[in-house]
């Protein structure tokens, strides 16, 4: 294989996934504070991965490794994405000026050898970074702020909604927070009625759910009622659930849909919302919502 040929090979195996920047994001916040390139090669070796000094292109397994390669830049390049995007929520501290990172690896051949050319692959990162002192105990980090919970399953939109309220949080925003926050949760909730109401076969619930004049509060009644039926309990037992964790989400929801009703001007003559209230209706997000998105693949698992 010519070192054009394994560089085309790397570069069509890359892939910087959210997966890998959310991973990376948990292990930066527990470990973030030192020179940059150190973390990333400490990262990378708790990963199992390692960029060898040089392949062999001419062995049969040279492919093999090449695409070992490209999982190793994969990742690091991931973990670079994750301190710019931590850098942009207010979690880290860019500490020193920016440098360059070359992806490199020597190819060898039985007629010589040469490396990848200069300028292929890299990625600008600070020098060195710190976490920020006293962090707010609410994460605007949406990859942070859903750990534990398998957000790649997650509706595009219900993520969308989520990174929005923590945005406007960030911002000192909290009304908006606070309604974008209630839209993921009413899209999460039904979500999961819509999955349930399809397991039972349960008409009722399948035309509630599908009925876009039903308030949000019948909605989360119907599928919290579905789930307290001796079926429903079997399927949070699969889940991982309770019944008593779908009634606090419920609850939860009640007080969020309430504030969030402000909005209304007969409800509340006022639009202000502090940053108190707001954050805590974010740090019991996770929890919450979590219990609903563990139920729903339970309820389309075949």
């Amino acid at each position: 294989m010519s070192p054009e040929d394994a560089t085309k090979l790397i570069l069509s195996n890359l892939a910087v996934t959210r997966e890998d920047i959310a991973r990376a994001k948990a292990w930066l916040l527990r470990h973030a504070s030192g020179q940059t390139p150190n973390l990333a090669e400490q990262w990378l070796s708790d990963q199992k991965l390692k960029v060898p000094k040089e392949v062999h292109t001419d062995l049969p397994t040279s492919g093999e490794t090449l695409v070992q390669v490209a999982r190793a830049f994969s990742v690091r390049l991931a973990f670079y994405q994750a301190i710019w995007e931590l850098v942009s929520a207010g979690e880290l501290i860019p500490a020193g000026p920016p440098e360059y990172w070359p992806a490199m690896v020597d190819f060898k051949t039985s007629h010589g050898g040469s490396g990848m050319p200069p300028n292929t692959l890299g990625c600008w990162h600070p020098q060195k970074i710190e976490r920020m002192p006293l962090p707010s105990k609410t994460s605007t980090d949406v990859d942070v702020f859903l750990q534990g919970i398998d957000s790649r399953r997650l509706h595009p939109g219900i993520l969308e909604a989520i990174d929005q309220s923590l945005g406007c949080f960030r911002r000192g925003l909290y009304m908006p927070a606070t309604v974008m926050l209630a839209a993921a949760a009413e899209a999460t909730w039904i979500e999961c009625g819509i999955a349930v109401a399809q397991k039972f076969a349960d008409a009722k619930l399948q035309a509630l759910m599908n009925d876009p004049l039903a308030s949000i509060s019948k909605k989360v009644t119907g599928i919290r009622k579905a789930l307290e039926q001796p079926a429903g309990k079997d399927l949070l037992k699969v889940a991982g659930q309770s019944l008593p964790k779908v009634i606090d989400a419920e609850i939860w929801t009640t007080t969020l849909r309430d504030r969030r009703n402000a909005l209304h001007w007969g409800k509340a003559k006022s639009f202000v919302a502090d940053h108190s209230e707001t954050g805590t209706l974010l740090m019991a997000a996770p929890l919450h919502l979590g219990t609903l998105e563990a139920v729903r693949p339970a309820a389309d698992a075949k």
